[in-house]
């Protein structure tokens, strides 16, 4: 195999290398190749991959979809596919529909700022009202808890930034969405939706977007959190519909929708 001089690190890198160079592990550039994602021509005599310019941009353009919130299973379609135009509409919308959720959170600094202004408040939401609100779920000694073991993250300062700006209404349509996702969940398990499915994934999805609006919660944050979810009997109040537990369940799409993004679920990272 002859190899480029000039531009040898760049052309030509190795399987570690690639993973470097595009900031993802080896596991999942391996996974990417079993799917036929990411399938590098070029091979050395002993059989080793090889990757070139043209997989090393193919893998960026993977990245770019995949943190778009695109499912994995669909990017190779959306790379090799005629119609690529479409998908790009579908991402506009994504984008569009994160804009919205922006526009909402400023909506609610407004809410908060003329509350404030009018004596209503003159800090955040009380706990108390933030519990008649959420109900049985929201529970003050478990945030208490919460603030000794997470206190001095990054994400706990960014959660309660978020929860200092909220007011009534926010935390309103917080308890009607995770009533409402509650029941899509037992809905769908009761139909035995498959994990890894495309409705198992967008349900995974979903709950994965609750958990961004506090903090940025990439798949394999996901899957380490839902550790905790089957850990902690409190947390399966959440989605305990009509006296039946779905936790179990939930963790199960979690996992499958992570597994297609490439995360290693015996390794995942914070």
């Amino acid at each position: 195999m002859e190899h480029n001089e000039q531009n040898t690190e760049l052309t030509e890198l190795t399987v570690s290398q690639a993973a470097d160079f595009l900031g993802v592990t080896v596991r999942t550039l391996h996974h990417w190749d079993a799917k036929g994602l990411l399938v590098p021509q070029v091979r050395t005599w002993s059989d080793y991959r090889i990757y070139t310019d043209d997989d090393l941009v193919r893998g960026q353009r993977i990245l770019v979809y995949r943190e778009s919130g695109v499912p994995l299973g669909e990017i190779a379609e959306m790379l090799d596919g005629a119609d690529e135009r479409t998908h790009l509409l579908r991402q506009r919308e994504m984008l569009r529909d994160r804009r919205e959720g922006v526009e909402r959170m400023l909506a609610a600094v407004e809410d908060l700022l003329a509350e404030t202004e009018s004596g209503v408040y003159t800090g955040p939401v009380p706990a108390e009202r933030v519990r008649e609100i959420l109900g049985n779920g929201w529970d003050p000694d478990y945030q208490r808890e919460a603030e000794e073991r997470w206190g001095d993250t990054e994400e706990w300062r960014r959660s309660q930034q978020v929860m200092e700006k909220m007011g009534e209404d926010d935390w309103t349509a917080i308890r009607a969405e995770g009533d409402d996702f509650a029941r899509a969940l037992a809905e769908a398990h009761g139909r035995d939706v498959a994990p890894g499915s495309e409705e198992g994934n967008a349900l995974a999805e979903r709950q994965r977007r609750s958990i961004s609006q506090w903090y940025d919660c990439p798949h394999d944050r996901q899957v380490i959190l839902s550790a905790m979810y089957v850990g902690d009997d409190r947390f399966r109040t959440n989605w305990t519909v009509d006296g039946v537990d779905h936790t179990d369940y939930l963790v199960e799409l979690i996992k499958a929708n992570a597994a297609d993004q490439g995360v290693d679920l015996d390794n995942p990272h914070w």
